[in-house]
């Protein structure tokens, strides 16, 4: 199956749209009620009919982005609510565009991906986050099937989303349209692209510098370094080590650290 502008383009043409709610997702309305800054550049990938959107958009919120693969599904919205920013409306592959968002609201794109996509989708967000910009909203908790929408588990999606956002969590949305109801997980995803580093953890560091021993350190992605730390510095607000190999390290990347006695 080829998930590609004319499939999606054919489904909304065809009226083939069961996923549409006909309005704002109840999880992700509520969400948007309890926001206070206004000034939030908010980007809502696959946003369809763009019922989220709207809604933000009424509520005064006037840096609201939508990016659909076709423009079909934004005449719906422009019919409903001409006073929406045509500029804002973007026709294209999310996965080619660029921009800075301090929100993203998920509303089951992610579902409707071809699965060999999920990882890919899980970087990109987190690119396209600006500092402690959050990826938030609904994926659908039952077993992966032939869709879209893909089903998936909350045991795979904090797999994947862990291995780019250091804070994430799913849980079961209490506030499900009734069809839903047990099948939706809230998501809250955080690019925290700095944690301050344990000051007993520093000292460790310190220590093995001072007495120039061998160390070997596990990293986050798996990676392995072995040899001295000849340095600790700061840059960009972020500690980092040098090592007797060349390597700058960050170290709120560094998952363990054994050291050599001898």
């Amino acid at each position: 199956m080829d998930l590609d502008h004319d499939f999606w383009d054919a489904r909304y043409a065809q009226e083939r749209t069961g996923w549409d709610l006909g309005g704002p997702s109840t999880p992700l309305k509520t969400y948007i009620d309890q926001l206070t800054n206004k000034d939030l550049r908010i980007l809502i990938p696959g946003g369809g009919r763009s019922y989220e959107a709207e809604y933000a958009h009424r509520s005064g919120f006037t840096n609201v982005f939508v990016i659909d693969l076709t423009e079909r599904p934004f005449k719906d919205l422009l019919s409903r609510y001409p006073d929406f920013p045509v500029k804002n409306l973007i026709v294209g592959d999310l996965f080619e565009h660029e921009g800075t968002y301090d929100r993203i609201l998920e509303q089951t794109f992610f579902c409707a991906l071809d699965p060999a996509m999920r990882d890919r989708y899980v970087e990109h967000m987190h690119h396209l986050l600006a500092p402690q910009g959050k990826l938030v909203g609904v994926l659908f908790d039952e077993p992966m099937d032939d869709g879209p929408p893909f089903g998936g588990s909350k045991e795979e999606y904090v797999a994947r989303f862990g291995l780019h956002f250091k804070h994430v969590s799913f849980t079961p949305c209490y506030n499900s349209i009734t069809p839903r109801m047990g099948r939706e997980l809230w998501m809250t995803a955080q690019r925290v692209d700095h944690i301050p580093i344990d000051c007993n953890l520093y000292d460790r560091y310190e220590e093995a510098a001072t007495l120039k021993r061998t160390v070997h350190l596990t990293m986050q992605d798996g990676q392995r370094f072995t040899g001295r730390i000849m340095d600790l510095f700061v840059r960009d607000h972020i500690e980092w080590l040098r090592m007797d190999t060349e390597h700058e390290i960050r170290l709120d990347h560094i998952m363990e650290m054994e050291v050599d006695v001898n």
